[in-house]
Protein backbone atom coordinates (compact mmCIF):
# COMPACT_ATOMS: atom_id res chain seq x y z
CA UNK A 1 0.00 0.00 0.00
CA UNK A 2 3.04 2.52 0.96
CA UNK A 3 4.74 1.73 -2.04
CA UNK A 4 1.72 2.35 -4.39
CA UNK A 5 0.77 5.74 -2.31
CA UNK A 6 4.65 6.61 -2.75
CA UNK A 7 5.52 5.00 -5.83
CA UNK A 8 8.66 4.03 -4.42
CA UNK A 9 10.30 0.44 -4.78
CA UNK A 10 12.08 1.37 -1.75
CA UNK A 11 9.26 1.20 0.32
CA UNK A 12 7.98 -2.32 -0.59
CA UNK A 13 11.22 -3.01 0.31
CA UNK A 14 11.14 -1.54 3.71
CA UNK A 15 7.29 -3.43 4.03
CA UNK A 16 9.77 -6.55 5.34
CA UNK A 17 10.85 -4.05 8.44
CA UNK A 18 7.91 -2.84 9.21
CA UNK A 19 5.86 -6.21 9.56
CA UNK A 20 9.23 -7.64 11.70
CA UNK A 21 8.76 -4.62 13.66
CA UNK A 22 5.34 -5.46 14.27
CA UNK A 23 6.11 -8.87 15.51
CA UNK A 24 8.62 -7.70 17.84
CA UNK A 25 5.88 -5.36 19.52
CA UNK A 26 3.80 -8.39 19.93
CA UNK A 27 6.38 -10.22 21.43
CA UNK A 28 6.90 -7.07 23.81
CA UNK A 29 3.26 -6.74 24.78
CA UNK A 30 2.92 -10.36 24.88
CA UNK A 31 5.08 -9.98 28.58
CA UNK A 32 1.78 -8.24 29.94
CA UNK A 33 -0.24 -11.77 28.94
CA UNK A 34 -0.13 -14.61 31.18
CA UNK A 35 2.34 -15.98 29.43
CA UNK A 36 4.64 -14.44 27.01
CA UNK A 37 4.64 -15.87 23.10
CA UNK A 38 8.71 -17.21 23.82
CA UNK A 39 7.08 -19.66 26.97
CA UNK A 40 3.60 -20.15 24.51
CA UNK A 41 6.30 -21.51 21.68
CA UNK A 42 9.30 -23.39 23.11
CA UNK A 43 6.76 -25.17 25.49
CA UNK A 44 5.64 -27.71 22.87
CA UNK A 45 9.52 -27.86 22.01
CA UNK A 46 11.16 -28.47 25.08
CA UNK A 47 8.46 -29.38 28.10
CA UNK A 48 9.14 -33.05 28.68
CA UNK A 49 12.41 -33.57 26.43
CA UNK A 50 15.70 -35.18 28.14
CA UNK A 51 18.14 -32.64 29.51
CA UNK A 52 21.84 -32.75 28.76
CA UNK A 53 23.39 -33.02 32.55
CA UNK A 54 26.88 -31.89 32.86
CA UNK A 55 27.64 -33.57 35.69
CA UNK A 56 26.92 -36.93 34.64
CA UNK A 57 27.76 -36.10 30.64
CA UNK A 58 24.17 -37.82 29.84
CA UNK A 59 20.94 -36.83 28.92
CA UNK A 60 18.42 -37.24 31.46
CA UNK A 61 14.55 -36.98 31.90
CA UNK A 62 13.56 -33.83 33.37
CA UNK A 63 11.93 -33.77 36.76
CA UNK A 64 7.87 -34.46 36.61
CA UNK A 65 6.46 -31.24 36.95
CA UNK A 66 5.05 -28.87 34.07
CA UNK A 67 6.19 -25.91 33.06
CA UNK A 68 2.74 -24.60 34.67
CA UNK A 69 3.68 -26.15 38.22
CA UNK A 70 7.28 -24.55 37.49
CA UNK A 71 5.84 -20.81 36.09
CA UNK A 72 3.67 -21.24 39.51
CA UNK A 73 6.07 -22.21 42.06
CA UNK A 74 9.26 -20.49 41.19
CA UNK A 75 9.75 -16.99 40.07
CA UNK A 76 13.28 -17.36 39.04
CA UNK A 77 11.04 -19.91 35.77
CA UNK A 78 9.12 -16.87 35.49
CA UNK A 79 11.72 -14.35 34.90
CA UNK A 80 13.84 -16.67 32.93
CA UNK A 81 10.66 -16.58 30.05
CA UNK A 82 10.08 -12.16 30.38
CA UNK A 83 13.80 -11.74 30.05
CA UNK A 84 13.71 -14.65 27.06
CA UNK A 85 11.04 -12.50 25.25
CA UNK A 86 12.97 -9.39 25.99
CA UNK A 87 15.70 -10.54 23.90
CA UNK A 88 13.87 -12.35 21.22
CA UNK A 89 11.58 -8.43 20.58
CA UNK A 90 14.83 -6.68 20.79
CA UNK A 91 16.48 -8.76 18.43
CA UNK A 92 13.40 -8.92 15.75
CA UNK A 93 13.34 -4.70 16.44
CA UNK A 94 16.33 -5.39 15.89
CA UNK A 95 16.61 -7.32 12.50
CA UNK A 96 13.15 -4.88 11.35
CA UNK A 97 15.76 -1.47 11.47
CA UNK A 98 18.06 -3.29 9.76
CA UNK A 99 15.72 -4.27 7.29
CA UNK A 100 14.30 -0.67 6.67
CA UNK A 101 17.90 0.71 6.28
CA UNK A 102 18.98 -1.52 3.85
CA UNK A 103 15.87 -0.57 1.73
CA UNK A 104 16.89 2.98 1.96
CA UNK A 105 20.67 3.03 1.53
CA UNK A 106 21.27 -0.30 -0.65
CA UNK A 107 21.40 -0.80 -4.41
CA UNK A 108 17.48 -2.11 -4.87
CA UNK A 109 18.79 -5.15 -6.60
CA UNK A 110 20.82 -6.19 -3.21
CA UNK A 111 17.96 -6.16 -0.77
CA UNK A 112 15.80 -8.74 -1.91
CA UNK A 113 18.53 -10.87 -1.16
CA UNK A 114 19.79 -9.60 1.56
CA UNK A 115 16.56 -9.61 3.23
CA UNK A 116 16.39 -13.48 2.67
CA UNK A 117 19.63 -14.32 4.83
CA UNK A 118 19.01 -11.70 7.58
CA UNK A 119 16.53 -13.56 9.40
CA UNK A 120 18.61 -17.12 9.12
CA UNK A 121 21.64 -14.72 10.37
CA UNK A 122 19.01 -13.76 13.53
CA UNK A 123 17.78 -16.62 14.13
CA UNK A 124 21.25 -18.56 14.51
CA UNK A 125 22.26 -15.46 16.67
CA UNK A 126 19.37 -15.67 18.75
CA UNK A 127 19.13 -19.66 18.99
CA UNK A 128 23.20 -19.19 20.68
CA UNK A 129 22.39 -15.90 23.06
CA UNK A 130 19.19 -17.96 24.41
CA UNK A 131 21.05 -20.90 25.18
CA UNK A 132 23.73 -19.15 26.58
CA UNK A 133 21.42 -17.25 28.86
CA UNK A 134 19.19 -20.30 29.54
CA UNK A 135 22.47 -22.19 30.70
CA UNK A 136 23.31 -18.69 33.20
CA UNK A 137 20.14 -18.65 34.36
CA UNK A 138 19.83 -22.30 35.27
CA UNK A 139 16.91 -22.47 33.15
CA UNK A 140 17.95 -25.92 32.60
CA UNK A 141 19.12 -27.06 35.82
CA UNK A 142 15.57 -26.32 36.53
CA UNK A 143 13.71 -29.08 33.68
CA UNK A 144 16.11 -31.14 35.17
CA UNK A 145 15.91 -30.86 39.13
CA UNK A 146 12.45 -28.96 39.07
CA UNK A 147 11.18 -26.73 41.72
CA UNK A 148 11.65 -28.07 45.12
CA UNK A 149 9.03 -29.36 47.39
CA UNK A 150 7.44 -26.88 49.51
CA UNK A 151 6.77 -27.76 53.08
CA UNK A 152 4.43 -30.63 54.18
CA UNK A 153 4.15 -31.82 50.41
CA UNK A 154 5.26 -35.30 49.68
CA UNK A 155 7.65 -35.54 46.71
Amino acid sequence: MLSLATGSPRALLARDGMLTAAWALYMYASMLAARPVTFVIARPLLEGRRVYDPGSRSWKLPAPQTWDELWHRLPRFRRIWQVCTLIWGTAVLADAVIRVIMAATLPLGLVPGLNGALWPLTFVILQVITNVYFYRSGFWRILREGAPARPGQHV
